[in-house]
């Protein structure tokens, strides 16, 4: 890539996701504030104290959050426009990973785009969760051990790798899968020395080892470590069966979202679809028939379980983000609550989900030891996920989205890829991102408005207004309240709302059995309708 086209994609980004005015928006996003109470302790007190419910290590997340703070002053606001600069980075660096694989400018900055763009990547940029954090640490542990694997010469690639991997281990333990992959990259070209392997595990072994100790002796158990993060998990591994059973279930969804997160790159091949055995393939009749037998296996998953979306979190018939408050179907949510668009949705993704497949098998079988250890680093970070009793479509993205990416990058060489189609496509992909996180943005402020008024009759803390407004006034005070009740073990996940008593509550459609005190409309690119939020208190006749 030229000197200044290597930023194009970053800059793009940055300049796509300021149209959405992120700073505008001073409010946490599903699981936000978990990660910002810890950060206002620290910036406050300077005491790092996790919050009970994040099961993440967050602890580099918690710090740059601080020095934000510490900056600009805590807000969501400063978080937000923080953390939206830190997925340009990302953005940035998986370009540069890109880069090491010799494709054209046009596929590498197309499969930026497609990552950049997407309503999954653009959501979590506006949050402050640790997705988009981990993702560029790991992308930057990816591309410093491409180089690496490039060039064993090039020992300082290892170093940072290992800082890298660290930094990104002490963001979420997912990472321990990024060391494991490297291993078996080299074993299989017969340079796994001692020193090399020290190398790898030193720095991650020492984050590792680091918290852990921190962890037990100074921090002590939160919710989350004591019934998540293991509890959670063996309980979910332990009866064979069912995890087997969740495990394709999640597998075959996984392909599914993706296919559909990358369409646009998927696109890039509409015309050449036969193309990809007979150039790239092994010409048996094997190889021929695997693109037909994805897509039997594809499409019959579709048909047994209905239209997109599958995985919850993002991606929803209400739209995109988390939905918090009742009453969706009241919702204008354009587009998104359309049988007919998840129906194209579906068959499109299936589709593209098979190409992407097969880009895979393309990559795996033409490409160099450095190819493969990125699709053995996300396919352990993939193994990694399915273990854990919950699985969200926002996993996807250190996993599944960066390879097949990369895979769609690779399959290009020798095959025609369409600039028009997936342009058109991308624009189209990009466009509905937009509108979609602009009204996740838009009812989301909205709520914290109207709830936040000021009322003698009412306070903020007593309104039921979605887990993530509840959480953020009285998760501390209830959680505390409860640890001094009984251990950790008896405390239940949504036992600390249960405390509290509340007086009122908002939502997108009235209650009959309430009364309406009052009413906020906020304006959604998804319709040409304005939303309107409701606050209800019981009537009398229903006071218990």
């Amino acid at each position: 890539m030229d000197k200044y086209g290597k930023y194009a994609v970053a800059a793009l980004f940055v300049i796509f996701a300021a149209t959405l005015a992120p700073w505008r928006f001073d409010f946490p996003l599903n699981d936000d504030w978990a990660y910002a109470l810890a950060v206002k302790n620290l910036a406050e007190t300077g005491r790092l104290t996790l919050c009970d419910w994040g099961s993440s290590t967050q602890v580099f997340h918690i710090l740059f959050g601080a020095l934000c703070s510490k900056l600009f002053g805590f807000s969501f606001s400063a978080l937000r426009a923080a953390n939206v600069l830190v997925a340009a980075g990302a953005v940035f660096v998986f370009v540069k990973l890109l880069d090491e694989f010799e494709a054209g400018f046009f596929e590498k900055a197309a499969a930026g785009l497609t990552l950049a763009f997407s309503p999954l990547y653009l959501v979590l940029a506006n949050s402050f969760m640790t997705d988009v954090h981990y993702f560029f640490w790991m992308t930057c542990a990816l591309y410093f051990y491409v180089r690496r694997l490039k060039d064993p010469g090039d020992a300082p690639a290892l170093v940072w790798a290992g800082v890298c991997v660290a930094a990104a281990y002490l963001t979420r333990q997912l990472a321990v899968a990024l060391p494991r992959a490297l291993p078996l990259s080299l074993l299989a070209q017969g340079r796994a020395r001692w020193r090399t392997l020290a190398a790898v595990w030193g720095p991650p072994a020492a984050a590792m080892a680091g918290y852990a100790l921190w962890f037990r002796l100074m921090h002590g158990q939160t919710w989350a470590s004591e019934n998540y993060v293991a509890a959670a998990t063996l309980a979910h591994v332990s009866s064979p069966l069912s995890f087997l059973n969740d495990s394709f279930y999640r597998l075959f969804a996984s392909m599914a979202e993706a296919g559909l997160l990358l369409l646009p790159l998927a696109a890039g091949y509409v015309f050449s679809l036969g193309r990809f055995t007979s150039r790239n393939g092994t010409g048996s009749r094997v190889s021929a028939a695997g693109p037909w037998l994805a897509l039997a296996a594809m499409a019959g998953f579709a048909l047994l379980n209905g239209p997109l979306p599958y995985l919850e979190n993002t991606l929803a018939n209400s739209g995109l983000g988390a939905l918090t408050l009742a009453g969706s179907a009241f919702k204008p949510s354009g587009v998104f609550s359309s049988r007919l668009f998840w129906l194209a949705a579906t068959a499109a993704a299936v589709v593209s989900s098979v190409v992407l497949m097969n880009a895979s098998g393309l990559a795996l079988r033409r490409g160099g030891p450095a190819l493969r250890f990125v699709a053995l680093a996300a396919f352990g970070q993939l193994a990694i996920s399915l273990m854990g009793a919950k699985y969200f479509d926002r996993y996807l993205l250190p996993t599944l989205l960066p390879w097949f990416a990369m895979a769609a990058v690779f399959a290009a060489r020798g095959i025609r890829f369409s600039r028009p189609a997936a342009g058109f496509a991308l624009a189209l992909y990009a466009l509905l991102g937009w509108a979609g996180t602009k009204d996740y943005l838009a009812w989301n402020k909205a709520k914290w408005e109207l709830a936040c008024k000021p009322r003698e009759e009412i306070k903020p803390e007593d309104i039921i207004n979605g887990f993530d407004f509840e959480a953020w006034h009285n998760y501390e005070r209830n959680m505390a309240y409860l640890k001094a009740m009984k251990p950790l073990k008896l405390i239940g996940e949504w036992d600390w709302q249960k405390v509290h008593r509340y007086r009122a509550r908002i939502s997108f459609a009235p209650d009959p059995r309430m009364q309406v005190l009052d009413t906020a409309e906020y304006a959604t690119p998804l319709s040409p309708r304005k939303g309107v939020l409701y606050l209800m208190i019981p009537k009398p006749q229903n006071l218990r």
